[in-house]
């Protein structure tokens, strides 16, 4: 369903995405008349895999799921991004994991830019083609790392290492704990560490037994990251 948003409110938002803060008042202006907003329900697919890069995604709201199929068709996710982020830049500028696609993990809303005008802009703006090339490059060895902790890591050590990058990304004090402040199912965990879902339980369960985590819903609350640390060395 796409909303009309005026241009003040879209220059607003533009100018909190880092690879923009470079821009003078005009250039923003400019930027904000050719994005579109447009929001999505959770569970909704944003692009398909494979499908060619025609647009680059500025999340404004929500939580946004980027994942791919691996060979034996399961779902992996390569990353949960929240508002500020950019993405399928790497996609439009040919440099995508292949296969990947984006999902909207909660109710979002997206500010929506062609991939014509910007590649106009990186030609207008070679500064800020530095600065994208900086954040693929960024991207690119976290997709690594991950891929890197899949293959070397076991399903405890997988799942320590991602409430770590959770709480980085999500973390939010509450009391003696460290509530991560975006719901996940056990599926959704299996398929950030590529583990099988009744695996994933059962670590979540000798987690709890060892007091490492609570849990509210889907909600997670870490008791402290040091026995997390010690199991990711």
């Amino acid at each position: 369903m796409n909303t009309q948003a005026t241009n003040s409110d879209k220059l607003w938002y533009l100018k909190r995405i880092n690879l923009f803060k470079a821009m003078n008042q005009d250039d923003m202006m400019n930027l904000a008349q050719k994005v579109i907003e447009k929001n999505f329900r959770k569970k909704e697919l944003i692009y398909l895999s494979n499908q060619p890069g025609e647009f680059v995604y500025l999340l404004k709201k929500g939580v946004v799921k980027i994942s791919k199929l691996t060979s034996d068709g399961r779902e992996l996710t390569l990353a949960l991004l929240k508002p500020g982020e950019i993405f399928g830049e790497l996609e439009v500028l040919g440099a995508g994991e292949a296969g990947t696609q984006a999902e909207a993990h909660s109710d979002v809303m997206i500010c929506i830019l062609r991939r014509n005008d910007l590649m106009g802009l990186l030609q207008m703006k070679p500064d800020l083609g530095i600065s994208l090339s900086k954040l693929i490059g960024f991207r690119r060895r976290i997709i690594e790392n991950r891929m890197e902790n899949l293959i070397f890591r076991n399903i405890p050590q997988r799942l320590a290492f991602l409430f770590l990058e959770l709480k980085k990304e999500f973390g939010r004090n509450e009391g003696d704990t460290i509530k991560i402040d975006i719901p996940l199912t056990h599926e959704d965990i299996a398929n950030l560490i590529g583990s099988a879902r009744a695996t994933v339980t059962d670590v979540l369960n000798d987690f709890k037994n060892k007091d490492m985590i609570q849990t509210a819903g889907k909600y997670f609350f870490l008791k402290g990251t040091k026995p997390f640390e010690e199991l990711t060395k």
